[in-house]
């Protein structure tokens, strides 16, 4: 095998990876996972997860916002927005992992919520390594990304055996190998359109104009 093609095997192995971080294959997850949940009287851990996430989301969104469309970022930590898949990825993959297990003895719960933070480390340093954040967005990610996990695993009390339909969130998972572009979300499109909706630009800032020397 030469060089180009061991790289290429790189490249698509860590895309795979980062697309454990895509909306589109968290978003049913979290539908799936919420279901589940409501189903085993988990009432009040769905509440706050749902809104801690939605807050994390918001969050993330106004800081892609605010670079996009006014071109508000910090140059020395190289920051132009919280990493959407990191913070997704941490929010939703140790919640998820944690209550598939979550009526097994402690010991194995925790487990469960480990994986799902190692799966979100994982997809974080995908993302620096093919270039899509900087460690700085990838680290605020991890961050803001392992409130929300926090709140919801802190507040999952009851040891419920989840119902079997809650298999179907690993299912979803699963399409993580097709890493074809029908199937992505294209947010990053929707958030330069709103941003340039909001600033009322031509065209969106880029990291290139926010590391440029002044003169």
């Amino acid at each position: 095998m030469n060089m180009p093609e061991a790289l290429q095997q790189t490249t698509n192995a860590w895309q795979i990876v980062t697309h454990l971080g895509s909306a589109s294959l968290l978003i049913p997850t979290v539908i799936i996972t919420v279901a589940g949940l409501w189903q085993c009287q988990q009432k009040a851990a769905v509440g706050l997860w749902l809104l801690a996430l939605t807050l994390a989301i918001l969050i993330c969104l106004a800081t892609k916002i605010a670079f996009i469309g006014w071109g508000l970022g910090i140059a020395s930590l190289n920051f132009t927005g919280i990493s959407g898949h990191t913070l997704f990825a941490t929010a939703v993959l140790p919640v998820l992992f944690h209550w598939l297990i979550t009526w097994r003895p402690l010991r194995f719960r925790f487990a469960g919520a480990g994986l799902g933070l190692l799966l979100a480390v994982a997809v974080g340093v995908s993302r620096v390594v093919l270039g899509a954040h900087s460690q700085s967005e990838v680290v605020s990610g991890w961050l803001v990304g392992l409130v929300v996990s926090g709140v919801a695993v802190h507040a999952l009390h009851e040891r419920l055996k989840p119902p079997r339909f809650a298999l179907m969130a690993l299912a979803v998972l699963m399409f993580v190998f097709d890493t074809t572009t029908a199937t992505y979300l294209p947010t990053h499109y929707y958030e330069t359109r709103l941003a340039l909706f909001l600033s009322r630009h031509d065209k969106p800032y880029t990291r290139h104009e926010l590391m440029r020397p002044a003169t």
